[in-house]
């Protein structure tokens, strides 16, 4: 872009590049954020430039129009990705009122079409926008470096001392995207792969000052539950779904989504009204249950944990994350502020169930080919077919009235939670990891085994590969060890969920001549692990619906 200092259009990237770096920027629902990394000795140089880009940048036309034809490029990318269209079409069909009804990303229309059809002056909105927003006030910096925090600390002051203060007051858009014309409504959606999905959407209050107790981390958890008694649980027991997600999505300064994302079988298809009153029954099951605090203490145990043993990241990725969260946390937390679960509130927990969560303030987004027929709308930017209309007042009535169903009931305690963090491995600091020697060999196995002396977490990775050559040797062999897989991975959901909450994890997957199982996480609970899926492994019981649904979503 060049400034008044480096008027240069490419110095930024020349410096950047020709000494090992990398750079990028990202903009979001109310922010962007730039980020770069670079050889050490070159930091105190590239701050510099990237000073001037918030001090004295140029906006030369001729840079304007690359970027132009970069955003262009990009949307040109996404364009028939249905992620992309999804998204675009939830915010074309809020409330044109709301800043939040936008288009997401630009393209060459929005950006030089129509403003010169209207004689708006590109350039000179950017340079408004430029003078009227950017405000060192609403900005944020990380770097990170192998200088001292006091050197540090000159570089910065040193670059960034002249960036305007301009006192502005932190943006903040209206609280609800979506309004009252918006709500009750369902959107059937033709995407652009075969995919079949029930999305529910309710708008709730902004969450960022609630960090400290999450209260709609504590519901996620259970919403989206796989184990006995939960939602998900139920849905695939009666063939009408395939995976369940729920959580905080989009959110922006004023207001938060929260969503349930369900991914349909052909049946859920067809009964997606059940599966929506199914929902409202979960929902009336954790109302009548009320907040649990041993419930938020499992929570807050598993941050502190994650928190705890946090494993290093990549430095430009760190210092991104943190510019993000210094706008929304208290400097001091900077570092634990995602993490923080230090008050239970069940309050809060109960006004998102009684007062946000319900039928009158639900969107529905129904994804399926099958509506091509009757899809007689195009979203404007992607071309997306589809139809809205308000959902039944019969359906909203029996959704707020549900009976509460016996199938639904809490989750038990978590007996994967680790306790004990204890470091086996009696060798300190060595210069580089160990590579990993045999121990043991007979004709049925290799063992090899690598101790843990220069990360020194309390976490282990075991790796076995079960070799058979049938198991490729044709395609009918091929499939029936893909589906083998999927059948094991499917049965082992609901038992092995809460051992991903715990910090455990495994994949098992199928290869040339192989079946492939790794299990990572810490040592505490990681044999209990290894014990369940083994035993599932070799004593797999299949029902001939699972049998259906893993068919039909391997093929």
């Amino acid at each position: 872009m060049g400034s008044s200092k480096y008027p240069g259009e490419n110095e930024y990237s020349k410096l950047i590049v020709g000494n090992g770096g990398y750079s990028n920027a990202f903009t979001s629902d109310d922010h962007t954020n730039f980020n770069f990394d670079i050889n050490p000795s070159l930091l105190a140089d590239a701050l510099d430039i990237f000073a001037q880009f918030f001090i004295s940048p140029l906006f030369a036309a001729s840079s304007i129009d690359r970027e132009l034809e970069a955003v262009n490029s990009e949307y040109e990318t996404n364009l028939f990705k249905d992620t992309w269209r999804i998204s675009q079409l939830e915010k074309s069909t809020s409330d044109p009122k709301h800043p939040y009804s936008g288009f997401s990303i630009g393209n060459r229309e929005s950006l030089r079409i129509i403003p010169k059809q209207r004689g708006i002056d590109i350039r000179q909105v950017l340079l408004d926008f430029y003078k009227t927003e950017y405000s060192s006030n609403r900005m944020s910096l990380a770097v990170l470096g192998n200088q001292s925090l006091d050197e540090l600390q000159s570089l910065v002051i040193k670059s960034f001392k002249e960036v305007q203060n301009k006192n502005l007051e932190k943006p903040k858009y209206p609280s609800d995207p979506y309004g009252e014309s918006k709500r009750k409504t369902i959107c059937y959606h033709v995407p652009v792969n075969e995919s079949r999905q029930l999305t529910i959407n309710w708008v709730i209050p902004d969450q960022r000052e609630l960090y400290y107790c999450k209260p709609e981390l504590y519901l996620s958890h259970l919403i989206g539950h796989q184990g006995d008694g939960s939602l998900s649980s139920y849905l695939k027991t009666l063939g009408l779904a395939i995976e369940l997600v729920a959580g905080e999505s989009h959110s922006a300064p004023g207001f938060n989504f929260f969503s349930i994302d369900i991914q349909l079988t052909i049946e859920g298809l067809n009964q997606w009204e059940r599966i929506l009153y199914s929902v409202y029954q979960y929902l009336a099951m954790l109302r009548k249950e009320g907040p649990k605090e041993w419930i938020f203490n499992e929570g807050k145990n598993i941050n502190q944990m994650e928190f705890q043993f946090e494993e290093k990241g990549q430095p430009r990725h760190i210092v991104s994350n943190l510019a993000g969260r210094m706008r929304d946390y208290p400097l001091s937390e900077c570092l634990s502020g995602p993490y923080e679960m230090r008050e239970f509130r069940p309050d809060l927990i109960n006004e998102l169930l009684n007062e946000y969560l319900i039928p009158t303030k639900m969107r529905v987004f129904l994804t399926s080919k099958k509506f091509l027929s009757i899809a007689t709308e195009k979203e404007k930017w992607y071309g997306t077919q589809y139809k809205q209309e308000y959902l039944s007042e019969e359906l909203i009535k029996q959704c707020e009235t549900c009976e509460i169903n016996c199938e639904f009931y809490l989750p038990t305690p978590n007996q994967f939670i680790p306790t004990n963090f204890q470091l086996f491995s009696k060798k300190k600091n060595l210069a580089r990891p160990q590579i990993p020697t045999k121990i043991k060999e007979n004709e049925y196995y290799r063992l090899y085994y690598a101790e843990d002396s220069f990360y020194r977490f309390p976490k282990a990775y075991i790796y076995f590969e079960f070799r058979n050559p049938l198991v490729y040797v044709d395609p009918i062999h091929s499939n029936l060890t893909t589906l083998y897989v999927e059948l094991i991975n499917d049965s082992l959901i609901e038992f092995v969920y809460s051992a991903q909450l715990g910090g455990l994890d495994y994949e098992l997957y199928d290869c040339n001549d192989s079946i492939q199982l790794s299990i990572s996480g810490f040592n505490h609970k990681i044999k209990e692990l290894l014990n369940i899926i083994i035993d599932h492994m070799i004593n797999i019981k299949i029902e001939v619906e699972q049998f259906e649904i893993i068919k039909e979503k391997v093929i």
